[in-house]
C-alpha cells in the first residue's frame, strides 16, 4: 500500500484484488487465520490481514475477506498510519485525507479502502509485521474496538514467538543430528557438543519430549517436566501413556494412545501444530501445540523421535475472549444482534423438523429515555443491566433474551404451540416490570416494557422476523397511546 501511482491500469474493484501470479501470497498458519478473522469481527470491518514490517516488501502472513498482495513497505498507508504513536491506530475515512487520496489502494486502481487501523505485531521489541483491518465504507472507530484490535495484535505476537521458538529448536534437533553423524572421527567435539544441547534444551521455554528406537518416552527437558509433573519414563507401555502423563484432547476427554503426539511421530514420519492438553491433577490444565520428526542415522536406521511442546494457553485463551466479547453485549453480557440471527437462524431450522413454530418477542423499555435524560448515562445503564435480569428470570429454560442496541431486546421462544402461548410468554416478562427497577443507590425508576409477538417457521427469515415482531411491538405501544401505529 502506497501513496505513489501505480503503473497498471485502473481497475475498478469493491475490495483489494489478490497477489500477482508472480507474487504469491504467503501460507497461512490456520491459527493465524483464525486470528484475522477475530480481528475483523470485533471492529466491524470487513477486510483483515496480518502483513510483514521486517522486510522492505511485504508480505500478507494472513488474510480474511480479500487475497492480498505484495506492496512496498515504503509509503505504503499502513507504515504511515503506524507512524503517528505506539499502540491501535485508526482512519476513520482515508478519502478525508490528502496523504492518502492518491493511493490506488483508495482510488480505485487497487481497491477502495476507506476505513483503516492497524496495531504493530511487536515480539522481543522489534515491528514483525501489522495487524490490519479496513472495509470500503467509512467507519467510526470506538476505543474499545481499538482495545480489542489491540488484544487480536497481542495474540498475534504470541503465535509468531511460538513458530520463532519452533524454527530454533528444529535447527537445533539438526545439530544435534549432525554431531552424532561425526562421532567416529570427533569423539570429543561430540561431547562437548552434546553436553552443550542438553545444557540448552534445559533452558528453552519450550517442552521437548524424546523417544526411543523402540517407541517409548525417554526425555523430558525442564519445560516437560514442570508441564507434566513428573519425569519421562521408557517402562511406561505405549498404551498407557496418556494415562501416565495425563493427556487430553482440546475437549477434555483423555487421549487415544494412536493419537498421542510422539506415537503419530512414529507412524507419520512428521507432525506440524497438533494440539492437545496435559491435565495434571490440582493443576490448571495447560493445552499445547505438539510438532515433531524422526531421527534417523546414517544408514536411514530410525534412532527415535523428538517432539516440542508450545505451551498455548493463555493464547486459546485470549481467543476464547475475544469470541465471546464479539457475540456478547458488553454491558449487559447478553447475546448481542450477530448472535441473536445466528441463534434464530437455528431456530428457524428447529421449527421446520420439529413442525413447531418459534415465538419470537421484540422488547421495548418504556420510560427509559427519561431516566438517561435526567440521571444520566451511567444510571441508564444500571437500569439496563437490572432489565436484563429480570429479563432472564421471566422466560423459559432454553429461551434466549439478547439486547440488540439502546433499550430494545429480543426473546425466541422455540417449540410454542400457539399465539396465545407466545402471548403467555410475554404476560409474564410484563409482570416482570410491575415493580420499579432499583439502582444501587436505592434510587427507583417506574420502567415498563412494551413487547410485539409474532409466531415464525421455516418460510420465514431472521430478517423478516425480526422486522415483523418489530411492528407487533410498535402497535402495542401505539395502542397504549390510543393513536394509530406508525412501524
Amino acid at each position: 500500500m502506497t501513496s505513489t501511482a501505480d503503473p497498471a491500469p485502473a481497475r475498478d474493484r469493491p475490495g483489494p484484488p489478490g497477489p500477482e501470479p508472480d507474487r504469491p501470497a504467503m501460507d497461512a498458519d490456520p491459527a493465524l487465520d483464525g486470528l484475522v478473522r477475530v480481528a475483523a469481527a470485533v471492529t466491524g470491518m470487513g477486510r483483515a490481514a496480518v502483513i510483514t514490517m521486517d522486510t522492505a516488501v511485504m508480505h500478507v502472513m494472513a488474510v480474511h475477506g480479500f487475497r492480498g498482495a505484495t506492496w512496498p513497505r515504503e509509503g505504503s498507508i499502513v507504515s504511515i498510519v503506524l507512524q503517528r504513536g505506539p499502540g491501535a491506530q485508526t482512519c476513520d475515512d482515508l478519502t478525508a485525507e490528502p496523504q492518502f487520496t492518491g493511493s490506488p489502494w483508495v482510488d480505485g486502481r487497487r481497491g477502495r479502502m476507506r476505513a483503516f487501523g492497524c496495531v504493530p505485531v511487536v515480539v522481543d521489541d522489534v515491528v514483525v509485521a501489522a495487524l490490519c483491518v479496513f472495509d470500503d465504507a467509512p467507519h467510526t472507530f470506538t476505543s474499545e474496538e481499538r482495545d480489542r484490535l489491540a488484544d487480536v495484535a497481542t495474540a498475534v505476537a504470541s503465535l509468531v514467538r511460538a513458530g520463532q521458538q519452533a524454527s530454533a529448536l528444529a535447527d537445533l534437533a539438526a545439530a544435534s543430528q549432525l554431531a552424532r553423524a561425526e562421532t567416529a572421527r570427533a569423539h570429543h567435539e561430540l561431547a562437548r557438543s552434546t553436553a552443550f544441547t542438553r545444557a540448552l534444551l534445559e533452558v528453552l521455554p519450550v517442552g521437548v519430549v524424546g523417544g526411543d528406537g523402540e517407541g517409548r518416552v525417554a526425555l523430558f527437558n525442564a519445560a516437560s517436566r514442570d508441564w507434566h509433573g513428573l519425569e519421562a519414563d521408557s517402562a511406561v507401555e505405549p498404551a498407557d501413556v496418556p494415562g501416565t502423563f495425563f493427556l487430553t484432547d482440546v475437549a477434555g476427554s483423555p487421549l487415544r494412545p494412536d493419537q498421542v503426539p510422539l506415537r503419530r511421530v512414529y507412524t507419520e514420519g512428521r507432525i506440524d501444530g497438533v494440539e492437545m492438553a496435559i491435565a495434571v491433577p490440582g493443576r490448571p490444565v495447560r493445552h499445547v501445540s505438539a510438532s515433531g520428526l524422526q531421527v534417523h542415522d546414517d544408514e536411514e536406521k530410525l534412532l527415535g523421535a523428538v517432539v516440542t511442546l508450545t505451551d498455548i494457553t493463555e493464547q486459546r485463551a485470549l481467543e476464547s475472549a475475544l469470541r465471546e466479547a464479539a457475540l456478547h453485549d458488553p454491558l449487559t453480557g447478553l447475546p448481542n444482534r450477530t448472535l441473536l440471527l445466528d441463534r434464530l437462524d437455528q431456530g428457524l431450522a428447529a421449527a421446520q423438523r420439529v413442525r413447531r413454530p418459534m415465538a419470537v418477542l421484540y422488547c421495548d423499555l418504556d420510560g427509559f429515555k427519561p431516566v438517561n435524560d435526567s440521571m444520566g448515562h451511567a444510571a441508564g445503564d444500571e437500569v439496563l443491566v437490572e432489565a436484563s435480569r429480570r429479563l432472564a428470570a421471566a422466560i423459559r429454560p432454553g429461551d434466549t433474551v439478547a439486547r440488540i442496541g439502546g433499550d430494545e431486546f429480543v426473546v425466541l421462544c422455540p417449540e410454542v404451540g400457539s399465539e396465545r402461548a407466545g402471548q403467555e410468554i410475554a404476560d409474564r416478562i410484563t409482570a416482570a416490570f410491575d415493580q420499579p427497577l432499583r439502582r444501587s443507590g436505592g434510587a427507583e425508576h417506574a420502567v415498563g416494557i412494551s413487547i410485539g409477538v409474532t409466531l415464525c417457521g421455516p418460510s420465514d427469515s431472521p430478517d423478516s422476523v425480526i422486522a415483523a415482531s418489530d411492528a407487533a411491538m410498535y402497535r402495542v405501544k401505539a395502542a397504549r397511546r390510543g393513536a394509530p401505529a406508525t412501524g
